[in-house]
């Protein structure tokens, strides 16, 4: 059978072929939707009661064994497109375990830099040199491998630039406003700019649109919460605190505008085949990424000319360095240095993809994936703390099927590469087999940051939440963090219930936009927790062992909870959707939209009254479907039992808009996508939002209607 299923992925190739996402920071997750919140806290049965399979999965699990795969993971060179022994150590493991596992090959365009140096010339003449590669430690052996990745920023544009520089806040929109507001000329000139607020690739291209010739983008405490040097903290590796010297690496590409290889926007990419121009998708000017050790300079450089930190005005201006006033500039005389080429390239990556076949064939495949590239030899949170959990996961499945068992539905395992330049593994995967996913996929569930801090988090399909929350009040958490017995009480008492929509910045997108039921789960830090190095040689195995996860507990509770969620879909005689959470969370967003419009404009411009028209069918038809299938469950009805299985499958393809949306062909669903402003974080029905937001009220109007109809659409597959 497993023949069938890959026979059946590779015809799906072929026919895509003939036919033609980094939360910006883990600090920075979406909280504006607050009143997506899925309940009040409930009663949690403490000890958990678990089913014997249940048990057996949750044992399956062991801590030593995590850390060892943890180790590998972290100690070696896996950038994208770097280390196919990686993903051939991967694909061994997965075969051990019991999965069905093969590499596939994807021939995808990306940047690499060839040298980079950058320089302040003050005016009295000094210069100051920049670093751009953290400091070697000799408590964290991997910081001083021979190999290391120096600090760059994926799909940057090459360039010389020598000019004066502006202080640009956070970089958005309203930042820049505020300089041109009070006459400062921007054109020509390199814009530095605080990280943080929005996505990376936001900023340069903010910097861009305003006649900028280049950008600099640096760390600073501000976003470290109470764990800083100013508040008696030491850095690492002596203590919690961030080392000056850590540079926040990643991708510049305009992530709200497309997913995926920038070349093949849309179709997958072959070794051989059509490539198209990438201007439209990624900068056209120079930025690079610098430290807090290094920025100072160049914001001492600036004090006191310009606009100051208190005119500007604006949340996130003023940073925690205590020994600068975060002036705009320019100052005269004080002239930024870049110089910056990158080499363009095309280069094969490798997924790897593990099948376990269903009994049930012919109700699809769950998909649960992770990406296994990193940006520096490490990655030891992002990603590999989610790849050593998928070791794991699959070793927990596996010890069922040598038992005899085999799930219900069809498991696939998906380790992507080349993620960190734009989602680009997962993109070109979903690319190549889309005709057969959209016909199988019951959902995706993604995996990446699994453990960065303790503090879980959960964003996602609403008729995906009640089985996630319901799994989380099954698993143990740690003691040591002393937030209560399970990882649910770890969950609400972070999140108070908050579950936010999904925008991009992770492997769910090419699924989630093209229909498929996605969750995004993971964990992070808080402002009490040991700073997290993220993207930076820091996010290392020394750092994880001794501060992240000690004892690497955390990823034992995350593999648990997602190993029983994903054996909870695949093998439950009926999909385990909560429909009606789904048409409140549906209604959550739309009460979103109208807020939204009424804070933004004098007067509601729009009449939406065809999308709350469409809500009410879709709820009656949630409400519909969920006794149907009560009774078939109750019954025994295999014929009910199967017509339910395959509307709770399909209904989600309602979403997608076949053509994307505005200017953003790669996103289709039309209830959230990532803020065009914002690049990661989720605008709820983006394209009526986006339409407005350009001065479009007919595009607008357009919009309701077709978000509408996507809803209606969803509501009809429900229909029985």
């Amino acid at each position: 059978m497993y023949t069938s299923v890959l026979s059946a992925l590779g015809l799906a190739a072929t026919g895509i072929y003939a036919c033609q996402r980094d939360w910006e920071s883990l600090h920075m997750r979406i909280h504006k939707h607050k009143n997506h919140l899925h309940a009040k806290r409930s009663a949690v049965e403490y000890p958990p009661v678990l089913t014997e399979t249940e048990s057996i999965l949750v044992n399956s699990f062991d801590s030593k064994s995590i850390d060892s795969w943890s180790y590998y993971y972290t100690h070696g060179d896996h950038l994208g497109g770097h280390n196919r022994t990686m993903a051939e150590w991967t694909m061994e493991h997965w075969n051990d375990a019991g999965f069905n596992t093969t590499i596939e090959e994807y021939w995808i365009w990306y940047t690499a830099p060839i040298e980079t140096s950058l320089k302040l010339n003050r005016p009295d003449g000094s210069i100051h040199e920049v670093s751009l590669i953290e400091d070697m430690l000799e408590e964290d052996p991997t910081t001083s491998y021979p190999n290391r990745i120096p600090a760059y920023h994926a799909m940057s544009a090459s360039g010389t630039v020598k000019s004066e520089y502006v202080y640009v806040g956070r970089g958005q929109r309203a930042d820049f406003q505020v300089l041109k507001d009070a006459g400062i000329n921007l054109e020509g000139k390199i814009a530095l700019s605080m990280y943080g607020g929005i996505y990376r690739g936001t900023k340069v291209k903010n910097a861009q649109d305003n006649g900028m010739a280049g950008c600099v983008l640096f760390t600073d405490p501000l976003d470290d919460g109470e764990i800083t040097e100013a508040n008696g903290y030491l850095p690492y590796p002596r203590g919690p605190a961030r080392n000056p010297s850590m540079i926040q690496r990643g991708s510049v590409r305009f992530s709200s505008l497309y997913s995926g290889d920038p070349s093949t926007v849309g179709y997958a990419s072959e070794k051989d085949g059509p490539r198209n121009d990438v201007t439209p998708y990624n900068p056209s000017i120079p930025s690079v990424p610098i430290s807090m050790k290094d920025a100072i300079p160049l914001l001492q450089a600036l004090d006191g000319n310009g606009v100051s930190s208190q005119e500007a005005n604006r949340s996130g201006w003023h940073g925690a360095f205590g020994n600068v006033s975060y002036s705009s500039g320019p100052t005269p005389g004080a002239i930024l240095d870049m110089h910056h080429l990158m080499n363009n390239t095309v280069a094969p990556t490798w997924d790897v993809i593990g099948v376990i076949n269903g009994t049930h064939p012919e109700e699809g495949v769950l998909v649960i994936g992770n990406h296994r590239d990193a940006w520096v030899i490490g990655g030891a949170a992002d990603p590999n703390s989610g790849s050593a959990i998928m070791i794991e996961l699959a070793r927990a499945f596996g010890k069922l099927v040598k038992g005899g068992w085999r799930p219900r539905r069809t498991v696939i395992l998906g380790s992507w590469d080349a993620e960190e330049f734009g989602l680009q593994g997962s993109t070109e995967w979903v690319e190549s087999h889309l005709p057969w996913l959209i016909t199988n996929a019951i959902a995706y569930l993604n995996i990446d940051v699994a453990v960065s801090g303790p503090r879980t988090a959960l964003s996602g399909a609403g008729e995906i939440q009640t089985i996630a929350i319901d799994m989380m009040k099954k698993v143990l958490f740690p003691s040591t963090w002393g937030t209560g017995p399970t990882l649910y009480d770890m969950w609400y008492n972070t999140t108070e219930g908050e579950i936010p929509p999904l925008g991009s910045g992770s492997d769910y997108a090419a699924f989630y936009h093209n229909g498929i039921s996605a969750i995004d789960v993971g964990s992070d830090g808080g402002k009490t927790d040991p700073v997290y190095h993220y993207h930076g040689h820091y996010d290392s195995y020394a750092w994880m062992a001794k501060y992240g996860d000690p004892g690497f507990q955390v990823h034992t509770a995350m593999g648990q909870w997602l190993t029983l969620i994903a054996y909870h879909i695949a093998d439950d005689v009926i999909i385990p959707w909560d429909l009606p959470n789904a048409a409140k969370v549906l209604r959550t967003h739309f009460e979103d939209l109208e807020e939204t419009l009424k804070d933004t404009y004098a007067e509601a411009p729009l009449d939406l009254s065809p999308i709350d028209d469409s809500l009410k069918v879709f709820e009656d038809a949630a409400e519909r479907i969920t006794t149907i299938a009560s009774q078939a469950l109750a019954f025994n009805d295999t014929v009910l039992i199967n017509v339910v299985n395959s509307k709770y499958r399909d209904f989600s393809r309602g979403f997608a808009s076949v053509g994307g949306l505005p200017g953003r062909p790669t996103f289709k669903n039309v209830i959230s996508a990532p803020g065009l402003d914002n690049g990661y974080g989720a605008d709820v029905f983006p394209a009526v939002q986006d339409s407005l937001s350009a001065g479009n009220e007919t595009q607008a109007i357009e919009w309701v209607e077709k978000s509408a109809s996507a809803i209606m659409r969803a509501a009809e597959i429900l229909k029985i």
